[in-house]
């Protein structure tokens, strides 16, 4: 995803920019909202308390009415796959608009470079009072409406001051200026229009997401999992087949209890290193009958007031609790306990540095049908885990060749098509993950692994290595055992999980590998 900021720094960002429509601004600010319930942009005070306040840009306008919506907020923060939801299709939407946006700027390609030739006039056609008064009637006649002042320059070059060049390079940006405000023009009606559409729509889907959730019992990470293996768009019969996938981990557990071994955070054998410890001491005086020492505003439900608790239970006035809760301006009890100052003391953790995911997936015929299902559920959890602990994830598939693909890239290119962006509009590694067939030969896989273990001893130190297979595989030489040997000594673990039929022997792999986890499946008989 894309790396967040805070508001106040987001705001000068911003205001440093152009005020054309910029793509990268508008997909963080969605996902600082989704994140925080944050709306970057508006600086210090809210959106809600400054409803006067205006933006020459008409999108990020749009973005800051939209967001601060109560109900939105609370639907967005409170439901993991509500925010997804949120995020691609308003998304989709914003990339819609850039898209018009640019197609007003090519047709506005002849008039631009018709702006570059008359800045190249001669000083004989700039006082042609013929020519001087075609194009000022042609330019007023398009623009008076966007701030052109055309008599203002017919007063000028009547004047006789037509062959002073200032006067026409002050002319053509006031032109370009007009041109510029007709295409905010255009592509502010384009937003409301589409926006209208948009909001009549999104509180259908997040309710419709929500109540799916709630009736079949899903947990928020299964329903994330099965949502990112989406195109985006949400529709009850695609959600239930990825959905199917994403259950496999309950039918075969294995799956779980290895991709929290792959997502390890700290090694409690690692070496020490120094920290600072801070907690809460408080002393409450013989004298004093309660903690409590006056009344503020935030949003802590055990503290609040009982005339904020009444605005709850009134069908009438529920937004309005809504609205101060998602805003941090519920009233509630202050405490001296919480106005305590934090006592720090320094100790020792053990711990260990952070290295990446490596996974390496055999496509071999034999990994075909429902191996082939259990590795993709087992990538969707691990996907998940890797971004939410923000660890490199790398997948390497291999059978009669090798290639590697950088996970979290794809997840985001996956991510960017799903909300309409075209292909040479970002940058990001292609891959999918298609079962080649054919035999298994794991000596090239082995020589790409140790490339991405070695990477200069710098960025895949202290590595998890998954090997996702039948095991089926050629024992190679010696060497290579030795090599996997080395780096288990350094703090690599290496991982396996073994995905076969019902009754098939061990594997001779076993002792080269921290654990190797089975999982049997019961092979169907074809007649």
């Amino acid at each position: 995803m894309i790396d967040l900021i805070h508001a106040n720094d987001y705001w000068q960002h911003h205001t440093a920019c152009s005020q054309t429509m910029n793509l990268p601004r508008y997909l963080k600010m969605l996902e600082i909202f989704v994140e925080t319930g944050e709306i970057a942009g508006k600086g210090v005070a809210w959106a809600e308390d400054e409803p006067w306040r205006e933006y020459s840009d008409p999108m990020l306008q749009y973005l800051v009415r939209l967001m601060s919506d109560a109900k939105t907020k609370a639907m967005v923060l409170g439901d993991k796959l509500c925010g997804k939801i949120f995020f691609s299709t308003v998304g989709r939407f914003v990339v819609d608009c850039i898209h018009y946006q640019q197609f007003l700027s090519q047709r506005q390609w002849t008039e631009r470079n018709r702006m570059s030739e008359v800045l190249e006039w001669s000083i004989k056609k700039r006082t042609e009072q013929k020519a001087w008064q075609s194009l000022l009637a042609e330019i007023g006649e398009k623009h008076e409406d966007n701030g052109f002042d055309r008599e203002f320059y017919e007063r000028r070059f009547c004047e006789g001051k037509s062959e002073n060049k200032e006067n026409w390079e002050k002319m053509v940006s006031d032109w370009s200026q007009a041109a510029d405000e007709q295409q905010r023009k255009e592509a502010a009606k384009h937003i409301i229009s589409g926006g209208n559409h948009m909001e009549n729509t999104l509180p259908k889907l997040l309710d419709n997401a929500h109540k799916y959730i709630e009736k079949e019992n899903i947990s928020q990470e299964k329903a994330v999992q099965a949502w990112q293996m989406t195109d985006g768009r949400w529709t009850e019969t695609e959600f239930e087949r990825n959905l199917t996938l994403v259950k496999l981990q309950d039918r075969y557990p294995q799956i779980e209890e290895v991709v929290k071994k792959m997502g390890r955070i700290a090694d409690n054998g690692g070496n020490d290193r120094l920290a600072a410890t801070s907690d809460r001491g408080m002393k409450i005086e013989h004298s004093s009958g309660s903690d409590i020492e006056g009344i503020t505003v935030g949003n802590d439900i055990n503290a609040m007031l009982p005339s904020e608790a009444a605005l709850y239970m009134d069908d009438e006035l529920e937004d309005t609790f809504l609205y101060k809760f998602v805003r941090r301006r519920l009233q509630i009890f202050r405490y001296k306990s919480n106005m305590s100052k934090p006592s720090r003391h320094l100790s020792f953790h053990s711990a260990s540095r952070k290295g990446p995911m490596i996974v390496c997936v055999d496509t071999s015929a034999s990994m075909y049908g429902v191996p082939q299902r259990i590795v993709k559920s087992m990538l969707s959890l691990l996907e998940e885990m890797a971004e939410r602990l923000n660890r490199d994830c790398f997948l390497i598939d291999f059978s009669v060749s090798v290639r590697a693909i950088d996970l979290m890239q794809r997840r985001k290119k996956h991510l960017y098509e799903s909300i309409g962006l075209k292909e040479n509009e970002y940058d990001f590694q292609h891959g999918e993950l298609p079962f080649i067939g054919g035999g298994t030969n794991a000596v090239c896989m082995m020589n790409l692994m140790f490339q991405l273990l070695d990477n200069n001893g710098d960025r895949y130190v202290n590595a998890d290595v998954l090997w996702v297979s039948d095991f089926l595989i050629p024992y190679p030489d010696t060497s290579y055992i030795q090599r996997m040997k080395s780096y288990r000594k350094t703090g690599t673990r290496f991982y396996g999980m073994r995905i076969v039929p019902e009754g098939t022997k061990s594997t001779e792999w076993e002792p080269d590998f921290d654990h190797i986890y089975p999982i049997t499946y019961r092979q169907l008989r074809r007649y």
